[in-house]
């Protein structure tokens, strides 16, 4: 007759070969040189249950980051390789599949639910970064639109105008409406208010003003207040510079609105503006 491999009852071990049998958690192994036992088995699983709660762990910890399906994947691939998998010399087990099938199903499992975790996410940030940029692009056109109507622009233009000049503006980190650094027409950090200030007196916006508005401009030789001052002045006609001005800007706001009060510009004028 077959040998049993666990015996409860030490009685039930047959004659001489007690000493074959070990006496586990008060059952009766029987070792054999080479043979991985019951009990070695539910340890290795185990062992292996605690680092796929580990795995699952980390990747909750990293959920929004980076992380890849491949990085879940190496963590997994790398708790496995830890421990000394079944020989594969053994039989197939009670199911069918081979010693760790589970573990490669699971393995799968994980790369699955990893790679819809990521697209999720990635949805989730796309979402997030358009909203916050229609949320920007509606405060820089309130702002605006209060900027142009206390500039007494026409109603029935400050849509308009508003669309024309957006582009120029940003929004700060601290929440503040100004020209961008890099714009091409403005001095960089222009509030909206002096911005329409200024346009009020330029040629190509005074179409969104009443005709009362600025028209002596045109007939102001030398340039607004004070007359033209020559080249030294980067406000002027003559010396415009816009280079010069965001120098001065940086370096001495007093001093930038002393040159273009002195010019008959306010900062944040454009080269039309005369």
């Amino acid at each position: 007759m077959p040998l049993s491999a666990i015996i409860d009852d030490k009685a039930g071990i047959p004659a001489g070969l007690e000493s074959f049998y070990t006496e586990t958690d008060g059952k009766f192994i029987l070792q054999v040189d080479g043979m991985k036992s019951q009990v070695d088995f539910d340890n290795y699983a185990e062992a292996l249950k605690k680092r796929f709660t580990d795995a699952a762990a980390d990747f909750s910890k990293n959920k929004g980051t980076d992380i890849s399906r491949d990085d879940v994947a190496e963590m997994i691939k790398d708790g496995f390789q830890k421990f000394q998998a079944p020989d594969p010399k053994a039989k197939p087990n009670g199911d069918g599949g081979e010693p760790g099938g589970d573990v490669s199903a699971r393995l799968h499992d994980l790369e699955r639910n990893a790679e819809s975790q990521k697209e999720t996410i990635t949805k989730l940030t796309e979402e997030r970064d358009a909203a916050l940029g229609a949320s920007r692009s509606t405060t820089i056109k309130n702002a605006l639109n209060s900027a142009a109507q206390k500039a007494g622009a026409t109603p029935e233009g400050i849509s308009n105008l508003v669309t024309l000049v957006e582009t120029n503006f940003e929004l700060t980190q601290d929440g503040q409406v100004v020209t961008k650094l890099d714009s091409k027409n403005t001095s960089p950090n222009t509030s909206p208010d002096d911005f329409f200030s200024a346009a009020a007196r330029e040629k190509q916006y005074r179409m969104f003003w009443p005709a009362s508005q600025g028209a002596g401009a045109d007939n102001d030789p030398g340039g607004a207040g004070g007359g033209d001052l020559g080249a030294d002045n980067p406000w002027t006609i003559k010396g415009w510079n816009m280079t010069k001005q965001g120098n001065i800007f940086r370096k001495d706001k007093v001093e930038a609105d002393r040159l273009a009060k002195a010019a008959g510009v306010t900062l944040g004028a454009t080269a039309g503006i005369r």
